[in-house]
């Protein structure tokens, strides 16, 4: 060798670009942002390392959600997270390639023919909620005299179609007089309420993508009982929450979401039901409307807020 030093050539590697994932939330983005990318921690997807997320929210303006879907298209993000009825259908209509990964009433809303082989670029993951927010009408009836109670949903989601059946069915079963209100923007919500104050109803129950935080503010200023099928309501000031286990759902959905980026498509993973359901009663709320909540009933809460 001489004493010469070799000569290494450099090679360049080309580093690997980190997974995107999008975020597209139509109705109140907590807990199910910062649940998601728990779950996705947990699975090995370090913020920033090994993963970057491209969230949109709404803010419970639905007109948004076309062009913030049409934004993370434009991104070419590795899959779309959307939350709701809304946001699955503007991803839908936004790609027919990009894999979609759901939390919502796709089945529900005809957006999954086959859960066990659902078509095209979608899979995800939805509860029973209609059918749940029936059971959460039937609850009431544990609590106080329920001749007339209302339904405040959003004319602006799908979902209010399957979810009113389902509602007026229980009531029917109960020999309750449900009285429905279809809020057709964020604008109107407000006056909906005072009208349903106006007539003297039992209690209402609101679609989760009205925005449940506002929902909850606006009731509890009425002193109006209110209920809702998300966990998220019942921790805002709503007077109790029936469905299913928001931690369970967004596991759920982060598990696909780690198989589509793993290079599975969506066509191959069934759509999955949640099965863990609670019962999530805010006591605070039901002393600052002078409601006392029968021992029964709170024995079979998941958790009482004190």
């Amino acid at each position: 060798m001489g004493g010469a030093a070799a000569v290494v050539p450099r090679v360049a590697f080309a580093q690997k670009p980190i997974p995107r994932v999008g975020f597209l939330v139509a109705g109140d983005p907590e807990p199910a942002w910062s649940l998601f990318k728990k779950a996705m921690t947990g699975l090995g997807y370090i913020e920033g390392r090994t993963v970057a997320y491209e969230y949109r929210s709404a803010d419970g303006d639905g007109s948004q959600l076309d062009r913030l879907a049409a934004e993370l298209v434009r991104l070419k993000v590795d899959a779309i997270v959307p939350i709701l009825s809304p946001a699955i259908v503007a991803a839908r209509k936004a790609t027919s390639t990009l894999p979609i990964v759901f939390f919502g009433a796709a089945p529900d809303i005809g957006g999954v023919d086959n859960v066990a082989r659902p078509e095209g670029n979608l899979t995800g993951v939805f509860s029973p909620s209609s059918t749940l927010a029936g059971k959460g009408v039937q609850l009431f009836r544990a609590i106080k005299p329920t001749p007339a109670f209302g339904a405040i949903v959003n004319a602006q989601d799908p979902f209010h179609v399957p979810l009113l059946r389902d509602i007026q069915a229980a009531a029917t079963a109960e020999k309750i007089d449900l009285v429905s209100a279809l809020v057709e923007s964020r604008n109107t919500l407000a006056g909906t309420f005072e009208r349903m104050a106006e007539k003297k109803v039992s209690g209402v129950i609101v679609q989760p993508s009205l925005g449940l935080v506002a929902c909850a503010e606006i009731a509890l200023k009425l002193r109006l009982p209110a209920i809702s099928f998300r966990r998220e309501f019942a921790d805002a000031g709503g007077l109790y929450s029936y469905g299913a286990d928001p931690a369970e759902i967004q596991r759920l959905v982060a598990a696909a979401v780690d198989k589509v980026l793993k290079g599975a498509k969506p066509a191959s993973l069934p759509v999955q039901q949640v099965t863990r359901m609670e019962l999530i009663v805010n006591q605070r709320t039901a002393k600052a409307l002078g409601l006392t909540l029968p021992p029964m009933f709170l024995a079979q809460a998941d958790e009482v807020i004190e």
